[in-house]
C-alpha cells in the first residue's frame, strides 16, 4: 500500500512546518524555484508574536491584531490563531528553536509598532526567520524528497481537483499540493523582499481557477535601508522598539506628534515618511539610543556592512518599501482553497487573521498555525492504501515545449516603477486607471498560458498579477490600512467586512464579485 503523496511548493516557514507535520506518513516532496533558503522567512528579521509574558493575554493580542488590521478579518480564525500562540512558541522549544533569554532564562519579549505590550520572540537579535528555517531544515533531513531550482509553470488540474504540478522539467501527480509560495514583493521598486517574492502562488492558483481575496491590502515597512536610490535591506522594526526613532534631515523627530509615536502601526508611519520624501526631504533612522546596536542586531549590522554604511553615525537612511501581502489565495479554516486537494499556507494565502494591514511580527505566527492546520486536514481525510502517492512523467527529461514565442515587453524595472507610483502607499483614480490601460496592451499575452514562453513566465506572472491588484485598488473606494486612496481618503462604514475576490469565469476571462 502506498503512501499518500504531498507536493510542497516553496521552501519558507510554512511550507518547511507543513512539510515537517506530513513527514512520517506521507510521501512528501518540496518544490523550490531557487535555493532551500531563498525565501522571505530566511530574511525575516523580525520574531514571532505570543501572549507570553506575565502582563499578557490572548484576548490583548487578539485586540491588537484587529486594531492594527482595521476590523478587516475573520474574528474566529484571529481568535484560534492567538489562543494557539503560545503553544506554538512551546512547539518550537521543543524542535530546538533556540530563543533569545534574558539573565532569569526566561523568554526574552520585544516590542513592536502598534503592540500594546512586549510579546515578540527573537532568536540571535534580528535573525529569527534563518534560525527556524535552520531547524525545520534539520527536521527534514532524510525524511522528505527535495527539488531545489525547480520551476512550477501550471498546475494540473482535473474537474476542479488539483491532481499535481507542471514543472521546467517534468510532470508530478500527487494527492494534495500545498502553495507555500510567499507574497509578491518584488512587483515594486522598493521591497524588502527575497528575490524569489514575485506571486508564483497566487497566479498559478488564479490561472487554475481558485478564487483570490483581498489584492489591494499591500503593506509597506516604513524602514527598508536605502543607499543611492536602492533599497538593500531590511531595518526591523524592532529597532523602533528598543529606542531607535525617525527624523528627516533637518532633525525632526516628525512621529512625536502621535500617540505611539514612532510605534504606530506600519502603514501610518509609511505615509508619513512618504509626505516627508514627497518634500523633498531624506528621512533617517536614528539609532544612536540602541544599546549595543551591532550585537542586538547582528543581520542588520552585516547589511550595512556590504554597503558600507558606518552605523556607528547613528543613522541609517531609510524609506517605505513592498513588505507584506495581506491578501492572496483565498482558504478556510483548514488551508483549503476553492479548488479540491490545493491548500495555501503562508503569505500566498489570505486566511484574514492580518485584516487590511498586519500587526507586526503575526506574520510567523501565522504561517506555522495555519501549516499545522493544513497538515492535520490532509492526515485526516488520507486513507492509506486508496492513495497515488507521487507519480513523476518525463522525470528525466524536458517535457515538450508549449507552442510559444518571446514576446516584446517593457523591462520588468519599468513594471515596478509604474506599479510604485500607482499601487504604491497612497493611490488614485487617474493614475490607477491610467496604469491599467498601460496593462491592457499587454493582457492577451499575459492572460493566454499558450503564449508565453517558458522563458517569460515570471514576468508574465507579474503583468498578471499587477493588473489584478491595480483592479482591486481601483474597486475599493474608501481608504483602509495598507489601502489608501487620496480621492477616497475615509474609512468608509459601507465598507467594512465587504471583499473583493477574484476569479476566472468559464470563458476564462476576468470575474470579480464581493463577498
Amino acid at each position: 500500500m502506498s503512501k499518500a503523496g504531498v507536493i510542497v511548493i516553496g521552501s519558507g516557514i510554512a511550507g518547511l512546518m507543513t512539510a515537517h507535520l506530513l513527514a512520517d506518513q506521507f510521501h512528501v516532496i518540496i518544490l523550490t524555484k531557487h535555493s532551500l533558503t531563498t525565501s522571505n522567512s530566511y530574511l525575516a528579521q523580525g520574531g514571532i508574536a505570543a501572549a507570553i509574558g506575565k502582563d499578557d493575554d490572548w484576548s490583548k493580542h487578539y485586540e491588537d491584531t484587529v486594531t492594527a488590521g482595521y476590523d478587516h478579518h475573520h474574528e474566529k480564525h484571529v481568535e484560534e490563531m492567538v489562543r494557539h500562540a503560545p503553544r506554538i512558541i512551546d512547539s518550537l522549544i521543543k524542535l530546538g528553536v533556540p530563543f533569545d533569554r534574558d539573565l532569569h532564562k526566561q523568554i526574552r519579549l520585544g516590542k513592536e509598532a502598534a503592540h500594546r505590550v512586549r510579546r515578540i520572540a527573537h532568536v540571535h537579535g534580528d535573525g529569527t526567520g534563518a534560525a527556524f528555517i535552520d531547524c525545520l531544515l534539520g527536521q527534514l533531513k532524510n525524511r522528505v524528497e527535495i527539488m531545489e531550482n525547480s520551476r512550477v509553470e501550471r498546475l494540473l488540474v482535473d474537474d476542479e481537483q488539483v491532481v499535481g504540478v507542471q514543472t521546467n522539467n517534468c510532470k508530478l501527480y500527487a494527492d494534495y499540493t500545498v502553495l507555500a509560495t510567499g507574497g509578491f514583493g518584488q512587483l515594486y521598486t522598493y521591497t524588502s523582499n527575497s528575490i524569489s517574492a514575485t506571486g508564483d502562488g497566487v497566479t498559478l492558483a488564479y490561472r487554475a481557477g481558485a478564487k483570490l481575496i483581498d489584492l489591494e491590502f499591500i503593506q509597506f515597512h516604513p524602514t527598508v535601508i536605502i543607499q543611492g536610490g536602492k533599497a538593500i535591506g531590511l531595518a526591523s522594526e524592532a529597532l523602533r522598539g528598543e529606542g531607535a526613532y525617525l527624523i528627516n534631515d533637518e532633525g525632526k523627530a516628525f512621529m512625536n506628534s502621535f500617540p505611539q509615536k514612532d510605534l504606530e502601526a506600519r502603514d501610518i508611519v509609511s505615509r508619513e515618511i512618504e509626505k516627508q520624501l514627497a518634500a523633498g526631504r531624506k528621512v533617517y533612522l536614528d539609532i544612536s539610543l540602541v544599546n549595543h546596536f551591532a550585537t542586538r542586531f547582528p543581520q542588520i549590522e552585516r547589511i550595512c556592512q556590504r554597503n558600507n554604511i558606518n552605523t556607528k553615525k547613528g543613522i541609517v537612511e531609510v524609506a517605505p518599501g513592498a513588505h507584506f501581502t495581506n491578501g492572496g489565495v483565498q482558504t478556510d479554516s483548514s488551508a483549503r482553497t476553492s479548488l479540491s486537494n490545493l491548500y495555501a499556507v503562508g503569505e500566498v494565502a489570505c486566511t484574514k487573521v492580518h485584516g487590511a494591514n498586519r500587526l507586526a511580527s503575526n506574520s510567523l505566527l501565522e504561517a506555522l498555525f495555519f501549516a499545522e492546520k493544513a497538515a492535520t486536514d490532509m492526515l485526516n481525510r488520507a486513507v492509506t492504501g486508496n492513495e497515488i502517492g507521487l507519480k513523476w512523467i518525463n522525470e528525466t527529461g524536458k517535457m515538450d515545449s508549449i507552442k510559444s514565442s518571446l514576446f516584446l515587453i517593457p523591462s520588468i524595472d519599468e513594471l515596478r516603477k509604474r506599479m510604485f507610483h500607482a499601487v504604491g502607499i497612497h493611490r488614485e483614480s487617474r493614475s490607477l486607471v491610467e496604469f491599467l490601460n498601460w496593462l491592457e496592451v499587454y493582457k492577451n499575452w499575459f492572460m493566454d498560458e499558450e503564449k508565453i514562453d517558458s522563458t517569460q513566465r515570471e514576468e508574465a506572472n507579474q503583468y498578471l498579477l499587477a493588473y489584478l491588484v491595480t483592479s482591486a485598488a481601483l474597486g475599493r473606494k474608501e481608504s483602509r490600512g495598507g489601502h489608501h486612496r487620496l480621492d477616497f481618503p475615509e474609512t468608509e462604514s459601507d465598507w467594512n467586512q465587504k471583499t473583493l475576490q477574484w476569479g476566472l469565469s468559464k470563458n476564462r476571462t476576468k470575474l470579480t464579485t464581493y463577498i
